[in-house]
């Protein structure tokens, strides 16, 4: 998931090296849950000044996890046995066990000085599993990526988890991070289905005509499969390319999809946003505007920042599809062995 860096005020700065200065923020606040079957999780940074904070229905203040890659402290060195290793391009990372079976909300961040990124997301860890959670920057645009992390095979397996920021009952109201929201009623939906259907979205990205993407035909596999036996340059068996017909398949019906995956997010998201409202304001915004009306400011920014939020979403669909593809073919070639004969195989990351 993309997120756009901010650019913090002086005093934001100020405070927030203060905060890193502090005895508590190296290791963090958080404590490691207890239970045997835990979940446990690591964080993964690639980019300066990063942390991971922790929040549930006790703690809506947040709890923090540590700091990474500053230059004024060393990276905590939390660690909780994981099975599955670390990335060897790690910059730095850290490792918290968390209590299974209950919604929690994580939050990276990162402070470079000059601009503050970070994403909020929904999580519910599940007993015994491990996860990895990687933030990174690149140009401007930092990037959450969750992932479930297996050994199958005595291979590592990291499985791509939709990242997503809902409602977060459990704090709504308790703190300036989770804004009071008002429950859903049949009259409120219908309310918040006519905003979003005015969105500047669901008007522009809803034309059959410009969104149609088709799934790979007959023919189409065919010439990849041909395409890629010549490039092989040896014979593989026939279930082999049974095999790799149906995965081509499968990412072709995904990427077909992908648009309309990307909009029942993007809907969500959009009513996430909306449920702070009252019946009144919604009212308000859901009437047809006259040719010549301007809209609220509020709705206008909130339109402006639900599209930003589209194309986040969209490129988070998109990497789901291709992260899974590239899994399965990988999957594939390592079970008909063929990296030892091919240097181009279907790998892992």
């Amino acid at each position: 998931m993309l997120t756009l860096p901010r650019r913090p005020s002086p005093l934001l700065a100020l405070s927030a090296l203060f905060v890193l200065l502090g005895g508590c923020s190296v290791n963090g606040s958080y404590p490691d849950a207890t239970e045997p079957d835990a979940a446990k999780l690591r964080f993964v940074a690639n980019t300066s000044n990063a942390t991971l904070d922790y929040f549930d229905a006790a703690h809506c203040d947040g709890q923090t996890t540590g700091i990474l890659n500053n230059l004024l402290l060393s990276d905590t060195a939390r660690r909780v046995g994981m099975s599955v290793p670390a990335p060897k391009d790690a910059k730095g990372y850290l490792e918290v066990k968390l209590k299974p079976g209950e919604q929690i909300y994580l939050r990276t961040n990162m402070n470079t000085g000059y601009a503050v990124c970070g994403k909020g997301f929904n999580f519910t860890p599940e007993a015994n599993t491990e996860y990895e959670v990687t933030f990174k920057s690149e140009r401007n645009f930092c990037q959450t990526q969750l992932q479930r992390l297996q050994r199958v095979d005595g291979k590592d397996v990291r499985t791509p988890i939709p990242v997503l920021k809902n409602d977060f009952p459990a704090c709504a109201g308790r703190s300036p991070l989770f804004p009071k929201i008002y429950a859903d009623t049949p009259h409120r939906l219908e309310l918040m289905n006519r905003v979003i259907d005015k969105s500047l979205v669901v008007t522009v990205k809803t034309d059959p005509a410009k969104e149609k993407i088709e799934s790979y035909s007959p023919e189409k596999l065919d010439t990849l499969i041909s395409e890629r036996k010549a490039k092989l340059g040896f014979e593989l068996p026939a279930d082999y390319w049974t095999l790799y017909r149906a995965n081509l398949k499968t990412f072709g019906d995904d990427m077909a999809q992908s648009k309309a995956r990307s909009m029942e997010r993007f809907k969500e998201q959009y009513q996430t946003r909306l449920r702070q409202l009252k019946d009144e304001q919604l009212e308000q915004w859901a009437l047809p505007k006259a040719a010549n009306a301007k809209p609220e400011k509020a709705e206008t920014d909130l339109n402006v920042a639900m599209m930003v939020e589209y194309f986040r979403i969209g490129n988070g669909v998109t990497l789901e599809a291709v992260d899974h593809h590239l899994e399965r073919m990988a999957q594939m070639d390592e079970r008909y062995g063929v990296c030892a004969r091919f240097a181009e195989c279907w790998k892992r990351k």
